[in-house]
Order: structure tokens, then C-alpha cells, then sequence
């Protein structure tokens, strides 16, 4: 039974994501925190949906605590959810409280994320690079955009989230930056 509810969560929640009508989101976003909280014992998946509908909002930042909640929960509920401990890492990181995105970074299951999706993994590295520069680590966080280079040198063409973290840190000039700006050449 719960595997067919989940089923039917995941399909509108699909639908969710690829609606560009704001009225019919909206529906849809009722639609499915309807049915998860008629539930009677929530699980990890159904605590990172609801988190994941209300980062798509347009009060997203008004709603970011009942949002990070959700996101808890869903890690509280399943230790191995590392996209929910990414998306909590996300929202701490949306919100500016670069501290608590951080440790939440750190504690997402790279092997895992790298098995399931690339880009992902990579974009976590620069992620918390970001983080580390921004407070403060400026060397840690070189190193490990150093790394976020290395990926993109080897990666296909158009494997990779674009890496804006990166750019935003370091100076238009930094060796890093120009390198990087070679590679993915819709950069400027």
C-alpha cells in the first residue's frame, strides 16, 4: 500500500516540477501536502517532498523554517537520505547561514551522491568550498575549487552544474577562474 502511495506521490511531485503554470503548481503543491499529511506515520521521503515543494514558492524564504524542518525529519527518519541532508544543507545555504550549511554539507554521503549523480558531486565540492571561503578558510576553499577544476577538466562537455560558486569567490583573475572560463566558455 505504501509503496503504491509513494508511487503516486512521486508522479504528481514530477508533474509539480515541470509545471511552468503558477496556478496549477500551486494545486498540485496542495494536492500532494494533502495526501502526505493524511497519512497516519510519515517516512523520510515524504518529510524531503514537503520540504522540496515549499523550496519551490514563491514565500519560499518566508516558509524556509518549516522547510528546514521537513528536511530534519526526513534525515531523522533515514540516516542514509543524503539528498535530504543536501537539500537541508541547500536551504541553510539559501538562507545565508553559511555556518549551518556547512556542517550539513559535510555530513551528506559523497560516495553515495557520486554513485547516483555526477554533477551533484561535484557541485557539493564547490559547495562547500564556497562556504569555507566565504567564512574565512580562503585557502581550504581554494584547494578544493582546485578540485572542482580537475572534475571539470575530465568531465564531458555539459556534465556538470554550472559553477558559480567558484566564480563568485575568486577574483576574475585568479588562475582558477581562467582555467575554468576555458572549459565552460559561456562563462564570462
Amino acid at each position: 500500500m505504501k509503496f503504491e502511495f509513494e508511487k503516486e506521490i512521486l508522479e504528481e511531485y514530477d508533474k509539480f516540477t515541470l509545471s511552468e503554470n503558477l496556478i496549477e503548481k500551486e494545486s498540485l503543491r496542495k494536492s500532494i501536502r494533502g495526501k502526505i499529511i493524511a497519512q497516519t506515520e510519515l517516512n523520510s521521503l515524504d518529510y524531503q517532498i514537503l520540504g522540496l515543494i515549499d523550496t519551490e514558492s514563491e514565500d519560499w524564504k518566508d516558509n524556509s523554517e518549516k522547510i528546514i524542518e521537513n528536511f530534519e525529519k526526513a534525515v531523522e527518519k533515514d540516516k542514509s537520505n543524503f539528498m535530504a541532508q543536501l537539500y537541508l544543507a541547500h536551504i541553510y545555504h539559501d538562507i545565508g547561514n553559511l555556518e549551518l550549511a556547512l556542517k550539513n554539507y559535510l555530513k551528506v554521503d559523497t560516495k553515495a551522491l557520486k554513485e547516483f549523480q555526477l554533477w551533484r558531486y561535484v557541485k557539493l565540492i564547490e559547495q562547500i568550498g564556497f562556504c569555507t571561503y566565504k567564512l574565512g578558510n580562503e585557502t581550504a576553499g581554494i584547494v578544493l575549487f582546485e578540485k572542482v577544476l580537475n572534475w571539470y577538466k575530465q568531465a564531458p562537455e555539459n556534465e556538470l552544474a554550472r559553477p558559480s560558486e567558484l566564480v563568485e569567490c575568486l577574483p576574475k583573475n585568479h588562475r582558477i577562474v581562467t582555467e575554468i572560463k576555458k572549459i565552460e566558455d559561456y562563462l564570462e
